[in-house]
């Protein structure tokens, strides 16, 4: 085949007669030997004065000399007569095919069907004209390219979801196409035409070029995307987001990893291999080429491709799965009752090629990082992208086996199966069913960390991961402030009641640290101080941890230490001041609980909760969760849930219902014991994940265990535990192996649950001391102060009133750090 590929430009350099001035921003338009939707065509000379051909009053004759099957022109008009009230359809001008037989056809090209005005700057207008106004039967002469995949302008952030590079989508306008190309299919493809004559009607007609094809294609296409396997040898390396496949005479989106097998609904581990998918669109003609960077790896002709199915071009093979698909409306049932739940849902075909339903994403943010980018809606754990629907959701499924996975939360058991989709179905439905229910028993989940969603769109996750009171906190980053707009001062409940949202805030300072502040009913300011990363460059420290909490706890609202106990700036004097409700566990880590049960020892009653601190679509709100415990008699909302955890009956989970009883009491009660009595302790775990071992904790010391070999979904522990002190007493347990099975989330979070403690008081009042744990207190509550005194930016070049309306800020900020110290001194003396 020529080189054009079935394609052959028609020499129209005898019959130029313009410049190409007529074109508004003429001078910036490419001319001379271009390819166009991967056809060549051959413009004016870009130096010469006549560049163009411009047809107004006479009759044109253009020397064809040749048979074709299609004839492509690009034209224009020159006048914007459609936009000064011309009617769709009129005639404009009449092409006609003379043929070497003498015989004639003549073709009528009408305003927006064949032909348009040339698009203008329209520097007046607020929005240009011409777009979305270009003619029903040609396509503009840009075409759509993929925009980089990771990197380009920080303001192009938003458009580049949409895959294409549109300058049609910007502001300022610009120019992104001059002239419309016209596909005609000739009417006699097998006479050869002698010449092309151009007649206009009226206004002044603008050709560019003509190129005539020999082959029985339309040469823009008609066949929508097929999805094309792509496999390359280990020698070739993985796929990664360098690698990209072009076609010259089509269309492709990104190359995709192919999604492996994993555990039922929890996602899949990054495959670092050679597996991927792209989709593509394109005419038998096109050829598509597979690069890494600018090198080229491998390539393949469609046509070639459609008719074997499977093509091997050194390290790369392509493969075409059968493209038959079905538009699919699916329901998942709760097993129980029946109806429609909420829940995250996967589908895939037997190659790994994922299918989302409408509305929902196959890759968020092409497997990139989605820290505060792509929010909401789905979620990615791991190399799986699944879909939040409310039970319901429909879209295109590939025919035959299609593997499908549900979850929804802990207490229900996920799915992944396999279904058949034959030829003309229409539905399908699954079912989940309900492992446990704890809230029969008075436990309700919650996360205490959330951010980047919307109200609503966090209701929609929670309903789908089971969690029953979402914590959506506001907070600062710079000079972004996020959630600003969520705030409104109560719980937002969906409508069957099931679920709260509360917009509260995490208040942030990098030295002292960060507090979740639930329940506000008015904002508490600033959200953030002390300067970067969370506050502003070069901003001042203008308040402390601790007095947010005293501004939160005035409103009757619940404080939380974030992350527990990082950052590690004002945690030792928050809580020997009392002002802390709770301390925070985002992923167990021995560090993390080995300071929590240092304050435990020393005698700080501290309940502990569970949040994501969920910032990006890699993690699911309520992987790591709290469970409180309301009482039976009492209804759920979101006051009486915090009302749980101020009391500490809580344990915090990423997978595993693990509860704990001493002689009766749960997390958080007192149990009143003498000296040297013994106490029933018991405690049982539940779990979609395997573990392998369950325990129960005194005084930070492993008292009794159940360890098995083989990995089960659940255990259970009862112990005599002997009382000689004032004691606490917890339970948790681990999923497999020395270093914990672990989640696919972005932070590989560990499989674990741990309870609060129960405390057991030998006397009238729960005492406990440890000397070495005050003297540690103490010295933060020291670096503290020397952080405010000596480091911190507190010094306002010119007058200042502050917030807190006080004159001395210095004493202000150290006001809490000297209650503090006096209240440890006093124990460390007795």
């Amino acid at each position: 085949m020529r080189e054009g590929r079935g394609y052959q430009p028609v020499d129209l350099s005898g019959v130029f007669n313009a410049p190409r001035s007529l074109l508004d921003d003429g001078a910036s338009y490419p001319l001379g030997s271009r390819t166009l939707y991967g056809i060549p065509f051959l413009f004016g000379d870009e130096c010469g004065d006549q560049a163009l051909l411009r047809v107004r009053s006479t009759t044109v004759t253009v020397p064809v000399r040749r048979a074709f099957e299609w004839m492509v022109v690009a034209h224009a008009l020159e006048s914007p007569d459609l936009f000064d009230g011309q009617t769709v359809g009129d005639v404009c001008a009449h092409y006609t095919l003379v043929y070497e037989d003498g015989h004639t056809e003549r073709l009528p090209i009408r305003q927006r069907f064949e032909i348009g005005p040339t698009p203008r700057l329209w520097s007046d207008r607020a929005i240009p004209l011409d777009w979305g106004q270009t003619p029903f039967l040609a396509v503009p002469d840009a075409q759509h390219q993929l925009m980089p995949r990771t990197h380009g302008r920080y303001d192009a952030a938003g458009a580049r979801f949409v895959d294409i590079d549109d300058p049609q989508a910007r502001s300022p306008y610009v120019l992104p196409y001059r002239f419309y190309l016209w596909p005609c299919r000739n009417p006699r493809p097998g006479v050869p035409v002698r010449a092309l004559e151009i007649r206009s009607l009226g206004p002044g007609v603008i050709i560019g070029a003509v190129t005539t094809s020999e082959l029985e294609e339309d040469p823009f296409g008609r066949t929508v995307w097929r999805d094309v396997l792509v496999d390359l040898d280990p020698a070739a390396g993985p796929v990664a987001e360098d690698l990209a496949v072009s076609v010259d005479r089509g269309s492709a989106t990104y190359l995709y990893r192919r999604v492996g097998e994993a555990g039922a609904g929890w996602g899949a581990p990054p495959q670092e291999d050679g597996r991927a998918y792209v989709r593509v669109a394109a005419t038998p003609s096109a050829r598509l080429t597979l690069r890494r960077g600018p090198s080229e790896i491998g390539a393949c002709d469609w046509g070639a491709l459609l008719a074997a199915g499977c093509h091997q071009d050194g390290p790369v093979t392509w493969r075409l799965p059968d493209a038959g698909r079905a538009w699919v409306r699916t329901v998942v049932r709760d097993a129980a009752t029946g109806e429609p739940v909420p829940c995250r849902i996967h589908f895939r075909s037997p190659d790994g090629v994922p299918y989302p339903p409408h509305g929902h994403h196959g890759h968020i943010n092409s497997d990139g990082n989605t820290w505060n980018l792509d929010i909401g809606g789905d979620v990615r754990i791991g190399a799986t992208t699944y879909s939040y629907i409310d039970g319901t959701c429909e879209g295109w499924l590939p025919l035959g086996e299609v593997t499908v996975e549900a979850a929804r939360g802990f207490e229900y058991e996920p799915v992944r199966t396999t279904v058949i989709i034959r030829p003309g179905q229409a539905e399908l439905e699954l079912t989940l069913t309900r492992m446990t229910d704890l809230s029969s028993t008075g436990w309700y989940s919650g996360d205490t960390h959330v951010h980047f969603v919307s109200t609503l769109g966090a209701e929609l996750e929670a309903r789908g991961e089971d969690v029953r009171v979402t914590n959506l906190l506001l907070s600062q980053w710079g000079h972004l402030f996020t959630g600003t707009e969520e705030f409104t001062g109560h719980p937002h409940t969906s409508a069957d009641g099931h679920t709260h949202v509360f917009a509260g805030q995490e208040n942030r300072s990098g030295m002292l640290g960060h507090i979740n502040l639930l329940g506000l009913r008015r904002p508490v300011m600033p959200w953030c101080t002390g300067g970067a990363e969370e506050s502003e460059l070069g901003g001042g420290l203008e308040t402390t941890l601790s007095h947010w909490a005293d501004e939160c706890h005035a409103q009757g609202g619940t404080v939380v230490l974030a992350h527990f106990p990082v950052p590690n700036g004002e945690a030792a004097a928050l809580l020997a001041t009392g002002r802390l409700d709770a301390v925070e566990m985002i992923a167990y880590d021995p560090y993390n609980i080995q300071e929590y049960y240092r304050y435990l020892n020393a005698g700080y009653r501290v309940t502990l909760v569970g949040g994501t601190d969920k910032m990006s679509s890699e993690v699911p709100i309520g992987l790591i969760r709290t469970y409180a415990h309301v009482p039976p008699e009492e209804e759920l909302d979101y006051w009486t849930w915090c009302r749980a955890v101020r009391e500490g009956a809580t344990f915090v989970t990423s997978g595993p219902l693990l509860s704990l009883d001493v002689n009766g009491h749960r997390p958080g009660q007192d149990v009143q014991a003498a000296t040297g009595a013994s106490l029933d302790v018991s405690a049982r775990a539940e779990s979609i994940f395997a573990i392998d071992r369950i325990e129960i904790v005194v005084n930070g010391r492993v008292v009794a265990e159940h360890r098995t070999p083989q990995p089960s979904r659940t255990l259970e522990l009862a112990a005599t535990v002997p009382i000689g002190e004032d004691s606490w007493i917890a339970a948790r347990c681990y999923g497999p192996g020395a270093d914990v099975a672990r989640h696919h989330d972005v932070w590989a979070r560990p499989i674990m649950a741990h309870t609060s403690p129960v405390y057991v008081c030998t006397g009238p009042t729960y005492e406990r001391f440890d000397a070495g744990t005050v003297e540690h207190m103490l010295n933060l509550v020291e670096g503290s102060l020397a952080y405010i005194d000596e480091r911190s930016r507190r010094l306002w070049p010119g007058r200042v009133c502050h917030r807190h309306g006080r004159e001395d800020h210095l004493a202000f900020l150290r006001a809490p750090f000297l209650e503090a110290r006096d209240l440890l001194e006093r124990r460390r003396t007795g």
